[in-house]
């Protein structure tokens, strides 16, 4: 008989997975903390019932490898090339300003309890901490459909150099050994050949990767599709681990490229099943590694939470620093606060070379642990913390200051006049850019408000009249004219920020007319609740948008076919109407 006691384990993880997500979803705590709970019930901390925590982990970073490639395939090479500043100039000065002010803070506090550790370990407690989990961060933010929103797409740039910033991290661990001194011309050496090998990897995956996808559709067969898929995925994966890099960034690269082709929807459909069996195992592996035998538990919860607080102020000054508004800044900071995955390689790697003892690693596995099932209910609160927050932090000069001021360059010579008709269009992606062509095409002037300041930079070039702004801020509405516009358009996607916004529209302007894209229909009631004229939602108008074409290609009138999208609508609004006088 085969040795498959693996697979009772594996049996029991998924069925107690499903119990615990279950009564988890009645009290309405997100799966991922019944997962993360499940782990910790289970491992050393628990019944200790799973033993085998080696294929655990194994599968658990296919998981991360999977997640990371199917996040990729949502971004092309062209979207990374708008997150570089923040990927460059964000992702070094964070991991610089984290690790060293979190070494600072640790080499502190152990002195302060008696505990004191030497300047290394505190150097390498503060680096080690630096990164945050790519796995928890994407896959909340693309749960929540917030990874394209600014504090996501902040949180992405970020999180892709922390990757890269793992290779000279995990080198860096040679100069902490106390019995080591190892030379600066060997290290550069093994940096340049890691470089190059990457650049070879990159350009190699550049080149032959969409005829590879190509080829692989082209067979027509889905468990090809299925076996491609896998094979391009853990492949790419392979390539850069050999290269010195995470197997995370590898398949992440991978799925950019991929995402530039036509096949990347049909590699998207057939790897998700998998990433989500496989990701799921993840975060069960991380409440498997906390023993909290070892440790006095609350004393480290205290210490993680101090962790959370420090490093979100840092990664939201760091958002600042940017350029980006408070609110955004803040919701960044929130997403990335935790500790990462890749911190328990740090860990494992600072142990073995002494650089600190097997207590300290402990105590630094319950920390990363207990950041990370904190991390989903820190990110679904960020808005409201932020909306929060925001007014009560206006006296901080870097925060309280005018657009204007932030970037000179961005100083406004053509202003909305009082009385002037006009709209105004919050958020200039696709949707904000066809509305304006057709005001412009129809000699109606407007306004728009954007909190991409690199597309304002850009606008203002081509001669927009764009303003830089936050929508939920009072002065940045103002400022583009909304207290006088006679229409307004919130063609963005953040729900909280457009509730916000609105809100505060009807306080500066109640006669203005208020049109708003709406995600989901859940989303509608809520919206007309706080002073919505029109919600148009998305998937809704979609099948409006189907029917009247099915309609026209039968050749009815067109008068019909216009009797019928309103009625359609009208009806839909009673419906969502009825429920606003229904809401307590």
């Amino acid at each position: 008989m085969h040795d498959v006691d693996f697979l009772g384990e594996l049996v029991l993880i998924g069925a107690s997975a499903v119990a615990i997500i279950l009564i988890f979803q009645r009290l309405k705590i997100p799966p991922v903390i019944g997962l993360i709970f499940t782990g910790i019930l289970l491992g050393p901390s628990g019944v200790g019932v799973v033993y085998d925590q080696k294929m655990i982990a194994t599968l658990a970073e296919l998981g991360v490898v999977l997640l990371l490639f199917t996040i990729g395939l949502e971004f092309s090479l062209d979207d990374l090339k708008k997150l570089k500043k923040i990927v460059l100039v964000g992702g070094i000065v964070q991991i610089v300003v984290t690790g060293l002010a979190i070494s600072l803070l640790s080499w502190w506090f152990m002195l302060a309890i008696g505990e004191a550790i030497t300047p290394t370990a505190s150097i390498f407690l503060g680096f080690t901490f630096s990164v945050s989990s790519t796995a928890i961060c994407l896959k909340i933010l693309t749960d929540r459909d917030e990874l394209a929103l600014p504090h996501g797409r902040i949180a992405l740039g970020i999180l892709i150099f922390q990757d890269i910033a793992i290779v000279p991290l995990s080198i860096g661990i040679n100069f902490l050994r106390p019995d080591a001194v190892p030379s600066f011309g060997v290290v550069f050496k093994k940096i340049g050949i890691i470089v190059l090998f990457s650049t070879a990897i990159f350009v190699g995956l550049k080149i032959l990767m969409p005829k590879i996808v190509r080829l692989i559709a082209s067979l027509r067969g889905r468990e090809v599709l299925v076996i491609g898929a896998l094979v391009i995925c853990f492949g790419a994966a392979w390539l850069t681990s050999q290269a010195g890099l995470s197997l995370a960034l590898g398949s992440f690269v991978a799925g950019m490229i991929i995402a530039s082709t036509d096949e990347s929807h049909q590699i998207s459909v057939t790897i998700d099943p998998f990433r989500e069996a496989f990701t799921s195992i993840f975060f069960i592996s991380v409440g498997l590694l906390l023993d909290i035998k070892m440790i006095n538990l609350p004393f480290f919860i205290l210490i993680a939470l101090v962790v959370l607080l420090v490093k979100g102020m840092l990664v939201a000054g760091v958002s600042l620093f940017l350029g980006h508004s408070l609110r955004v800044s803040m919701m960044a900071g929130m997403a990335l606060a935790q500790i990462g995955e890749f911190s328990f390689v740090l860990a494992e790697a600072g142990l073995r070379n002494s650089v600190i003892n097997h207590e300290l690693f402990q105590a630094m596995l319950a920390i990363i642990v207990v950041t990370m099932i904190v991390t989903p209910a820190m990110i679904s609160i960020a808005p409201r913390v932020a909306d929060q927050m925001v007014p009560a932090l206006g006296f901080i000069p870097l925060v309280s200051r005018e657009p204007s001021a932030v970037s000179g360059r961005l100083t406004d010579s053509t202003i909305i006049c009082a009385g002037e008709i006009h709209a105004a269009i919050i958020g200039f992606g696709l949707n904000g850019e066809n509305v304006a062509a057709v005001l412009h095409a129809t000699n109606i002037s407007y306004s728009v408000l954007e909190i991409d300041r690199e597309k304002v930079r850009v606008m203002k070039r081509k001669g927009e009249p764009i303003y830089y702004g936050d929508c939920t801020e009072k002065k940045a509405l103002i400022r583009a004219g909304i207290d006088h516009a006679r229409a307004v358009v919130l063609g963005i996607s953040d729900t909280t920020a457009i509730r916000n916004s609105i809100e505060m529209i009807r306080e500066i302007n109640k006669k203005a007319f208020i049109i708003v894209r709406a995600r989901s229909l859940d989303d509608v009631a809520e919206l007309y609740t706080v002073g919505a004229d029109v919600v148009v939602t998305e998937k809704f108008e979609t099948s409006i948008q189907i029917f009247s074409l099915l309609l026209n290609h039968f050749t009815v009138a067109p008068e019909v076919i216009l009797e019928q999208q309103e009625i359609i609508r009208r009806e839909c609004e009673k419906i969502f109407l009825r429920g606003r006088t229904m809401m307590p």
